[in-house]
């Protein structure tokens, strides 16, 4: 099978399946997983498709809005490879603001044997850190999205305004040249505001999340100290990330 052959078959398998993964495809087109991930690379590249861990999905998909069970279990695995790089940058008897992320929530469980004080707008991180006997929780007020787990309004920015720490760590739905962004309002408010309390801003996004932009902006690159990653950034990104003294962290380091 030719190369374009090929590569036509793999775009037309994950728009029509809403996925695939690379075993899925190297025993379909009986070639090497080897060769699938190329050609996933080059079928990105000429924005065909997304790269998740372990698969691709369409154009698209990755700013699909979830509920919180869905968004947990998509690439859990590279979440918690992202989350591992936490515990070299958080300190023992640290103040953390932690938002409603499922990488953030992973980061967590990095945790757990830190005399830390924390917090957050999740019900789901709350309760986690509730079973960590060297850690407080304060669970920000306001009125609760049913769907994701998160409190958020007026109330939630007010009581944000009292607290200052040391890290806020966030999840991060989009990120561009252009700053940070987030499907909605309600939860973009919440955490410029948890950036702006945060004396270090340590945000979490795997490749499928750069060089994309959603409907509200939450902050400038400059506002971020790290970026926790998957994989390498080139290009005008990594430019501007460095020109804006952004600190990029890769799974491999």
């Amino acid at each position: 099978m030719l190369l374009e052959e090929r590569l036509s078959q793999i775009s037309q398998i994950v728009d029509e399946q809403g996925s695939a993964t690379i075993d899925f495809l190297a025993q379909k087109l009986e070639v090497s997983k080897d060769t699938i991930r190329r050609d996933l690379m080059k079928l990105e590249s000429r924005k065909k498709l997304h790269r998740v861990h372990g698969g691709a999905i369409p154009i698209g998909k990755e700013a699909e809005i979830l509920n919180y069970e869905e968004r947990s279990n998509i690439s859990s695995n590279l979440k918690k490879k992202i989350a591992s790089k936490i515990k070299n940058l958080i300190k023992d008897h640290s103040t953390l603001i932690f938002d409603s992320s499922t990488t953030v929530e992973a980061s967590i469980k990095q945790l757990d044997d830190l005399s830390i004080s924390t917090i957050t707008n999740s019900l789901t991180n709350a309760i986690l850190l509730s079973k960590y006997d060297k850690a407080t929780v304060q669970l920000l007020p306001g009125k609760l999205n049913k769907n994701q787990l998160f409190l958020y309004g007026a109330e939630t920015v007010e009581k944000l305004s009292q607290y200052q720490v040391d890290f806020t760590i966030l999840g991060v739905f989009a990120l561009s040249n252009n700053g940070l962004f987030i499907h909605t309002q309600e939860e973009g408010i919440v955490k410029r505001k948890m950036i702006q309390q945060g004396k270090q801003v340590i945000a979490l996004a795997d490749h499928t999340k750069l060089n994309k932009e959603g409907f509200f902006k939450i902050c400038d690159l400059k506002e971020i100290d790290y970026l926790i990653t998957d994989e390498e950034i080139e290009g005008e990104l990594m430019k501007n990330l460095n020109d804006n003294n952004v600190k990029v962290v890769t799974i491999n380091e």
